[in-house]
């Protein structure tokens, strides 16, 4: 993971001293009178949890004991996952060029492939090894920890601490071999295994002053598949430790409404802190100073408003089962015509859009389009007629007389008579047939309901298309100044074999450009 792990140590110290409000908690499975307060840890007592709290003795309801919160658990790794792949992205150049211009799945792929497990160390620094990757395994663990209602309140060294430390361990073990062998961790974004480079020369190195001193890596090993989870345990050991023989203490002689027993509570646990963070919860939040809750919306998260159209709300009016809405849309699309090529013309068609409600404000959408004679002519990116289709979700804002949504579709775009290949010099005029783009569709559509089941829609659209460049890209990752036509512009053509050391790649030498194109579109609306 290189520097870019370092992330986590900043974020989980700088957002101790963040104030993030509590969510609303509705829904106790415990009846608890309003002014007391909780201090001490809850008790396992068969399937029921117990406590006293003064002169109170709080009893569960008929509802019992809520189960583990799969959803939030998934849904908090899924936000450290965002956190650190974003970081990642915008510290490093060569990242963004690889994710962005170069095919991902057959780099994935090749990245994987070359995956070195017969020896332990990758070739990163101490500080990254052991102490930047432990932290990300003991936040992981901590995700695990704070979505269980028994777990998260048991304290260092308490009946049952231990087995539920395990639990945690393998979730930290799950989230850390994902972080490096899955498409959405550094083998998928970066490409890790891919290629090689100098260990003491990542990047844009000049050969001159730093000759390759013949020992280079291709960031691969054992070392953070075994030492993110185990170190990363160490880690919360420490900090339960800490929190509960240190920051009781010092909260055990301060006055009741200090801060600063929060903020040093929430410092020296960093790991921790950040969990609270993926949850919308205080740096300094701790479960078993809480009742168990129903578990929600608003346990783990923000809790939504009800004016969203949620199915409990009588006066609202409830999300659609199914929708269906067939439009006219004007697209800007590269098109080639007998005076240019290569160029931008807005061109017209229809097609329907089909939504499913999923969960609340969450839809499944797709979307299908024709634009006839979209192309005049051919050439490498476009010919003919276009036929567009995305599939992806919805969500937004649901009310008795409007609805505000946000579509985010991956899909394609195909024309029917473009060239195959692209033309030069030997070559003129390629043979034409089918080709396929690869785009990132946005959405922002807005109803106007003119009863229950009929509304007007209006939206704006903007898609990222990636089209296949005519020129190779030869450097590719495997030579002192990587990606040097995708970054300093100098010219291209395709470099034979795959290198030699200490910079080799596997990588594809082909390269892509991504074209924005806008859209509008209007159309009705028939909802089920």
């Amino acid at each position: 993971m290189r520097k870019s792990v370092f992330t986590l140590v900043v974020l989980g110290l700088g957002s101790s001293l963040a104030l993030h409000p509590a969510s609303a908690q509705d829904n106790t499975l415990f009846r608890v009178p309003s002014n007391t307060t909780f201090g001490h840890t809850w008790r396992l007592d068969g399937v029921h949890l117990h406590r006293k709290v003064g002169e109170f003795t709080v009893e569960p309801t008929e509802e019992g004991e809520p189960g583990y919160h799969w959803k939030g658990l998934l849904a908090q790794s899924f936000e450290f996952n965002v956190i650190e792949n974003t970081f990642r992205l915008v510290s490093d150049d060569n990242l963004r060029a690889l994710t962005v211009n170069k095919p991902f799945w057959h780099d994935y792929i090749a990245s994987v492939k070359q995956f070195n497990m017969g020896r332990w160390n990758d070739g990163d620094d101490f500080l990254v090894n052991y102490v930047g990757h432990p932290m990300q395994g003991a936040v992981s663990a901590y995700l695990e920890i704070q979505n269980s209602p028994t777990q998260s309140r048991l304290r260092w060294n308490e009946p049952g601490y231990w087995n539920s430390r395990g639990k945690a361990f393998l979730w930290a073990t799950v989230y850390s071999t994902h972080s490096e062998i899955s498409p959405l961790g550094e083998a998928g974004l970066g490409n890790e295994g891919g290629f090689t480079y100098d260990v003491k020369c990542f990047m844009h190195c000049d050969i001159t002053p730093y000759p390759p001193n013949r020992k280079y890596t291709n960031n691969t090993g054992w070392v953070d598949f075994i030492v993110t989870p185990t170190v990363g345990m160490l880690w919360v050991f420490a900090e339960d430790f800490i929190d509960k023989d240190i920051s009781d203490r010092i909260a055990e002689h301060a006055a009741p409404d200090a801060i600063y027993p929060k903020i040093i509570r929430g410092a020296l646990n960093p790991s921790r802190t950040f969990a609270n963070l993926l949850r919308a919860h205080n740096p300094w939040y701790r479960d078993y100073n809480h009742p168990i809750e129903a578990f929600g919306s608003g346990i783990h998260f923000t809790k939504l408003e009800t004016t969203t159209g949620d199915y409990d709300r009588t006066d609202e009016r409830p999300w659609p089962h199914l929708q269906i809405a067939p439009f006219f849309r004007g697209y800007s699309t590269t098109v080639t015509t007998a005076d240019c090529t290569y160029c931008k013309r807005v061109v017209s068609g229809g097609g329907v859009q089909v939504s499913a409600h999923l969960w609340r404000w969450l839809y499944a959408d797709a979307a299908v389009s024709r634009y006839p004679g979209a192309s005049p002519r051919p050439s490498d990116r476009a010919g003919g007629d276009l036929v567009t289709a995305y599939f992806g979700f919805r969500g937004g804002v649901n009310t008795p007389n409007y609805a505000l949504n946000l579509s985010v579709r991956p899909g394609l775009l195909h024309f029917n008579d473009a060239y195959l290949t692209s033309p030069d010099e030997n070559n003129p005029n390629p043979l034409t047939g089918s080709i396929t783009h690869f785009g990132w569709n946005f959405a922002l559509a807005g109803d106007y309901k003119l009863t229950r089941n009929f509304a007007i829609r209006t939206a704006i659209e903007q898609t990222i298309v990636r089209y296949r460049h005519a020129c190779y890209d030869a450097s590719g990752i495997g030579v002192p100044d990587p990606l040097r036509w995708l970054i300093q512009g100098t010219e291209c053509s395709q470099a034979p074999g795959i290198g030699k050391p200490p910079y080799f790649t596997w990588l594809s030498h082909e390269d892509f450009v991504n074209r924005g194109s806008w859209g509008y579109q209007i159309g009705a609306v028939f909802s089920f």
